[in-house]
């Protein structure tokens, strides 16, 4: 497996991800402002043969936020995610960030799961949170 950096080149597959992923997926140009606007933000894929996930993480001074992480449907429920999230986590403890903060749907278990397993913690929900109206718990973890 690979753990590199995300480029231009790689937007149109993380796009195909982004809305097999989400209810809400990102347009290539939320992608591209991300990239190249945002100066806070860092993609990153994972790579076993083909992308099988990606996230974009910003790394503000102490804290680092996951904006987004997805796996490929058809990669789920064989470790990518953890993989994936541990060099997120150890992405942001080389840059110094001492804490990683996330929101996630109150409906998604399997992320929840995997945050939990990864050390985060539940600090507090935001009501209606997502564009159809699901709350969002917000999580985070010392790094």
């Amino acid at each position: 497996m690979i753990f590199r950096e995300m480029t231009q080149q790689d937007l149109n597959e993380v796009v195909q991800l982004e809305q097999l992923c989400f209810k809400e997926p990102w347009t290539k140009e939320n992608c591209l402002y991300e990239l190249n606007e945002n100066p806070f933000s860092h993609g990153w894929l994972l790579i076993d043969e083909t992308i099988v996930g990606y996230a974009f993480l910003w790394e503000t001074f102490e804290m680092a936020q996951l904006a987004r992480i997805g796996i490929n449907p058809q990669a789920r429920k064989k470790g990518y995610g953890d993989v994936l999230l541990k060099h997120l986590i150890n992405r942001a403890k080389e840059q110094e960030c001492e804490f990683m903060t996330l929101d996630v749907r109150v409906s998604n278990e399997a992320a929840l799961r995997l945050y939990q397993k990864n050390e985060f913690i539940q600090v507090n929900v935001s009501k209606g949170y997502y564009p159809d109206g699901e709350d969002a718990i917000v999580m985070t973890r010392a790094l």
